[in-house]
Order: C-alpha cells, then structure tokens, then sequence
C-alpha cells in the first residue's frame, strides 16, 4: 500500500467555547480541513452481500499484521521558519585568521595552547544569540578537567514564523541560510502568538557542528511546526580519549532546555510538556543518555573493567530518534559488553542505522535495541555505510518525523502511519528490523459501543475540549459509513473514549457485542459531517 507524503501539517486544534452542539463539532472539521492533506491510510476490502452485521464487517477489514505501508519522502511543511540571531563578527574571524586558526575549528571546538577555544567568541551579539555558560558539576569520574568550571555554548533556535515575516536569511560561513533571522535586539516572531509548539533538541555527531544538510532538515521540522534547537558542542576542545568529550554532551542538552524554558520570548510558545530529541552519530548516542542509558568512559582502565556510568538524564524529553548512533567500534562498546547499558532506557527510541557502518558497529546497535526493555523501532539501511546516500537519508527524516510526530505531538495521523509503516520509497533500502510497540491499554474503563445502529463515543477529545459523540449507520456495505448524530459537551471531561484531529477519529476501543475493536474513522464530508471506516483491528 502507498500513502502520499507524509506531513502532519496540523496541530491539534482546541476552543474553550461551552457551546453546544453539532455546529460546534462540525466547526472543528472546518477548521482541521484548512490544515489537512489525505494520508491515504484507509484500507479497504470490497465486500460480497448487500447487509452484514458490523462485527463481520469489522472483521474483514482487519489491519493485516505485516507492514504494508510505503510512504514518499518528507517534504517541506506548511510554516515559514524563522531563528534565533547567530551574527558572526568579521574583526573576530579576522582576528582568529591571524592566531593560524581558522573559523571552522573554532565551530569544532580547539585546545589551543591550553586554552579551550569555541564558536562563541566569534558570535557578534552574544547577548542576542542563544548562548549560555555552563556550570559543569565538581565531579571528576565525569567530567574530568572541567568538573566544577564554567563551559561556553551557543547555537541556533528555530521556529514557525509568519508568512509575513521580512527578516533575512543569513549564511553561517556556508549555506544554508538561518532563515528569516533576527537581528541585534530583536525578538522571535511566531507563526501564532496564542500557540505552544511543541520542542525538540538536537546533537549533531563528534567534532561536527549544526550546518549544511542537517540544519536543512532542521529547518524541515520547523517548518512542520516545531521549535527546534540545535547546540554547538565544540567536541574537539576535548581529548578523544576523555570521557568529558561525552559526558558533557547530554548535561548542555539538559541545560540549553533549562535555558529556553527560561526565557519568556521562547518559552511562551513552547509546550514544555512535548520535548523530543533527535541526534545523529555521537548525538544519537547523547540522546539515548538523556533517556536513561548508561556508557563506558573509552579509556583503557574504564573498557577492561566495562565500568557503566549514568551521566546526565532528563525526562522531559519524552522520546528521541536517531541517525547512525555511534554506540561504539570495535572492542570498544559505548553502552558496556553487550550493550547492557541501554537496559535503563525508560523512553521510546529509534534508531535509523546502516548494516555496513565501519563507524558507528552495527552489531553494537543491534546488542544496544535488544536490551532496550520498551518501545523501540530500529530500521536497517542495507547496503549503506556511516555516511549515508541521499536517499536513505532521505527515508531517515521520513521515519524520524513519523517517530516524533507520533510520540511528541501524539498526532493520531503519525500513531496509525507509525503503526503501518512498512518503508519510505526513497531510494533508500529501509526496512524496520526490530520493534516494541507501544502496549494498547487494556485496562480503560472508558469503551465506545456500537448498539442498534449506532455508535456512541463518551469523550471525543478535540484539542482541549471532549465531546460525547453519537454516530449513526448511514451503510454496512463497503465502504462503511456513519453521519454525526449529536455532539455535546462531554458529562465527563476525564473519560476520553476517542480523539479527532487531522481529520481521522480514533477509538482505541470499541465493543460490538462480545467482540472489542480499535478503530479508525475517516472524515469524508463536513455538510452533513459523515465518516467512513479506515480502519480495524480486533483486540
């Protein structure tokens, strides 16, 4: 089966109206169809007969259990994007010119002669850029030299702007351009001034820095409607073989949110209660330390004993996805022998890796996903080495954002895409190779009925508002379909039998007779509001 691209270009949309009524719920469709691209998720059967009772119906239009689902590759989303300022000084590079450094290793990061030396002394308005000291705990086991000292970092934030948004685009030495960047003194323009975006943060790999294609993509997620925030971690002013190189990355992951969430300019159009991450290379491995997993320091001493550390964990990041994670080489196994390490992994992951990796050793993420004890999805790129093609990167993106869409936004579209989602029909070979899915809650006291023709639905959750919901059989005959019957105010706001947005109705769980259902509901027609089964899966 082939689905159109996959974008999630709308929010979950809520109101705090007390009103009343069909018109109400019809209301929110209009409003959803403004945003809505077809998904073309539904899956069908053509069925014999002209009556059926639904349980049989249902029955047939089960979700087979392997994966069938092919989508195109990610494309730009509905919002311009703007960024927080990163004006570089010209009298600053020419300064460092003239030491025989250059501005590439100042974005590294560089020991020079015993001084630690970094991006952000090159940064023009320091006070208008997103950059902060870190202070680094007194723990030496950690962070070696730097326990109890102050560390420089900087990078970008970037954002849903308006479409109206003036403000120029500006190159970091090479493009792409920060988009529509602000300038000394000015403040972030968003796209809603009443909205919260969600928020990820990304690590880029070991002695890189956020620019060319990956600030691309970042770009692309914004644009989807994320604040997206992307560090500098000037790697290299750290010895490879100190285990500080590492373990300050996932400590300045945790303070650049501390610092975001900090600044009412930002934090006002977040929703701090949505944090995801993504990384690639060493930066797969920081997110996977921030949900939980402990590492191996690689000095001699630490790899011979397999001594495991926890460095820095913050469950405010609800879910990470990855490219190539780096999780160790050879004998050196960054999540300890077997890669038991990650067995305190307490938040989804997925990890997009390459089955020919000399870099990042496959085998040590495969070691890594099996003990991982949740939900995980590892998908395997054949063929492919550290640095990947085009088009599995390409397919990465796409998995990411179905990942973090799903898991972040908890986008009903992304959960049942995520659920089918077989590969990406770039040229990419991708095929999902391991996964722990969510478990379906068995324990929810809240089920909707179908009963003389009718559906009943106690608390459909519509953004920030729940409607009871009354849908009656319009046809039992391929394809099945129900119109809106009465939509009211929910009797009960904390009994949530379904969600609606993006124009798909999820019922979790649905009893016909002796036989429970989840399902899935297609908005078809908003005059007169009319649904048509997508999709059903016998519990």
């Amino acid at each position: 089966m082939k689905a159109s691209n996959y974008e999630s270009r709308s929010e979950d949309d809520g109101s705090t109206s007390a009103i009343h009524g069909r018109a109400v719920f019809r209301q929110f469709y209009l409003r959803e169809k403004k945003m809505r691209i077809d998904t073309r998720l539904a899956i069908r059967q053509v069925l014999s007969g002209t009556l059926f009772t639904i349980g049989v119906l249902l029955s047939s239009q089960l979700i087979a259990a392997e994966r069938t689902l092919v989508v195109d590759p990610l494309t730009t989303g509905p919002y311009a994007v703007g960024s927080s300022n990163f004006t570089t000084s010209g009298s600053a590079v020419s300064a460092v010119l003239a030491e025989g450094l250059d501005a590439g290793q100042l974005q590294q990061g560089i020991n020079h002669n015993g001084e630690l030396r970094y991006i952000s002394e090159l940064l023009a308005f320091p006070d208008d850029a997103f950059s902060f000291q870190m202070l680094v705990p007194n723990d030496s086991a950690l962070y070696g030299a730097s326990a109890g000292s102050l560390v420089s970092y900087t990078g970008y934030i970037l954002y849903p702007t308006t479409q109206t948004n003036t403000r120029t685009g500006y190159d970091v030495f090479i493009p792409p351009s920060l988009p529509h960047m602000q300038v000394e003194g000015e403040q972030p323009l968003f796209a809603d001034e009443t909205k919260k975006f969600p928020m990820l943060v990304y690590s880029h790999g070991q002695g890189d820095h956020p620019t060319a294609a990956q600030l691309d993509f970042l770009i692309q997620l914004a644009s989807h409607g994320y604040v997206v925030v992307a560090l500098y971690h000037g790697d290299n002013r750290f010895g490879g073989t100190e285990g500080r190189q590492f373990n300050l990355r996932p400590l300045a992951i945790k303070t650049a949110i501390d610092e975001i969430l900090a600044d009412a300019a930002y934090s006002s159009h977040i929703d701090a209660e949505k944090i995801g991450g993504l990384g690639q290379s060493f930066g797969g491995a920081t997110m996977l330390a921030l949900l939980g997993a402990k590492k191996v320091n690689p000095d001699f001493s630490s790899v011979f004993a397999n001594t495991l550390l926890e460095t820095t964990v913050d469950p405010r990041i609800k879910a990470a996805a990855t490219t190539v994670p780096y999780l160790g080489q050879g004998v050196y196994a960054f999540l300890g022998s077997g890669g038991t390490g990650a067995a305190t992994v307490d938040r989804p992951f997925m990890a997009n890796s390459a089955n020919v990796d000399t870099v990042a050793d496959y085998s040590k993420v495969q070691q890594a996903m099996a003990n991982i004890p949740g939900v995980k999805y590892l998908v395997e790129y054949d063929g492919e080495g550290h640095s990947m093609s085009d088009g599995a990167v390409n397919d990465a993106h796409t998995w990411t954002k179905v990942f973090l869409d799903a898991f972040i936004k908890q986008d009903a579209t992304a959960i049942e895409t995520l659920s089918q989602l077989k590969s990406v029909s770039d040229s990419g070979a991708d095929s999902l190779v391991l996964v722990t899915e969510p478990a379906v809650s068995s324990t929810s006291p809240v089920a909707a009925t179908f009963a003389d023709n009718q559906l009943t639905v106690s608390g459909v959750a519509v953004g920030d508002v729940s409607y009871d919901v009354v849908l009656s059989a319009v046809s039992l005959i391929d394809p099945i379909t129900f119109s809106l019957a009465s939509a009211d105010i929910a009797i009960d706001a904390t009994a949530i039998a379904g969600s609606f947005a993006n124009g798909i109705l999820t019922i979790p769980l649905l009893v016909v007779g002796s036989t429970s259902y989840s399902i899935t509901l297609s908005l078809t027609s908003e005059s007169p509001v009319e649904f048509v089964l997508a999709g059903a899966t016998e519990l």
